[in-house]
């Protein structure tokens, strides 16, 4: 098979990384579409040789073009991954996946309709906390998972961008809140019994984004996860905090610390012990997209998978809006 060649929707700061992973994993960036001018400039300038366009049906009527990966705000997610979809071509979306479960959904039926590849960029899978803790769960040190924590934030301004747009956003849930979800599925097992989400907007209205969100999940299993993002916190707290039947994981300052710290128990002494931390490797996606479309091997971010987290944030949303506990669509 010849070269796969790819293009990007949005030629931001997450656009142009996208751009340098396709040509590390071997990827030809042959074409970028942007709606701003400058950004189109800026594309050329980079990358002398890019068919530059300013409208995505121009480009998704390029032939030679193979993949699409969608880099653009929360909110026009869907609309674009169907347009790709249904052009044929296939197609990575930024996380999150979009805002809607339903949406989510639909795009999951179009990909299988129309026989093309759709992936989102969950490259935190690749994150050395995540592969470590993992790997020390699949090896049964930790026993039966129960309680999973995460957090992020701080107290201050969110800032005055899109990202703080709860229209456009999805809210404050969706940006890390969807690292949150995919980190849970992946080492929790099971379905999800149900979703009780509570936000504060308390401070920051100058912003449409909730000020501080908390999450509670619970699966069928019983176990039970708290996911909370602030900008509120003036004091913070532990960033992941994984407990289990036999032992604990404390993994903390996300880029700053390169181990964590594992609990367990030998001969009935606790034993406290740290481990480093695996080589982070955010390009693994991009390789596995290409293995998956040039050699058949299996798709690491499955769509299914990401229409779950979606599902996730989205009826955590409708939670607290309504302020009771919520079952999870999708559910299967």
């Amino acid at each position: 098979m010849n070269r796969l060649r790819g293009a990007v929707i949005g030629y931001g700061n997450m656009g142009t990384h996208h751009a340098k992973q396709m040509e590390k994993a071997g990827i030809e960036f042959a074409a970028v579409c942007e709606f701003d001018q400058a950004r189109r400039e800026q594309a050329r300038i980079d990358y002398p040789h890019l068919r530059v366009f300013g409208d995505v049906k121009e480009l998704l009527e390029e032939p030679g073009i193979d993949l699409v990966t969608i880099v653009t705000p929360h909110d026009t997610h869907a609309e674009l991954a169907m347009q790709v979809l249904e052009a044929r071509k296939n197609c990575i979306l930024e996380k999150p996946m979009c805002i809607h479960a339903d949406d989510a959904a639909a795009l999951v039926n179009k990909a299988k309709e129309t026989g093309v590849m759709l992936s989102v960029y969950h490259n935190r899978r690749w994150d050395g906390w995540f592969i470590t803790a993992k790997e020390l769960i699949e090896q049964g040190r930790l026993g039966d998972v129960f309680c999973v924590e995460f957090y992020f934030g701080g107290y201050g301004h969110p800032g005055q961008w899109w990202r703080s747009d709860k229209r456009i956003s999805g809210g404050a849930f969706y940006d890390w809140g969807a690292h949150y979800m995919d980190w849970l599925l992946g080492i929790v097992p099971g379905k999800v019994k149900s979703v009780r989400g509570y936000s504060q907007k308390r401070l920051w209205h100058d912003v449409t984004n909730e000020d501080h969100l908390d999450c509670i999940i619970e699966f069928e299993s019983g176990a039970v996860a708290h996911a909370q993002t602030s900008q509120l916190a003036a004091a913070g707290k532990v960033e992941r905090r994984i407990l289990g039947t036999k032992g604990a994981i404390i993994s903390d300052k996300l880029g700053q610390q390169e181990f964590l710290t594992l609990y367990t128990e030998k001969d009935g002494e606790k034993v406290e012990s740290t481990v480093p931390y695996a080589k982070t490797d955010w390009l693994s996606y991009y390789h596995n997209i290409v293995a998956h479309l040039t050699e058949g091997a299996e798709l690491a971010v499955k769509p299914e998978q990401a229409l779950r987290v979606i599902a996730i944030l989205d009826t955590a949303t409708k939670s607290a809006e309504q302020g009771r506990e919520l079952t999870v669509p999708y559910e299967t």
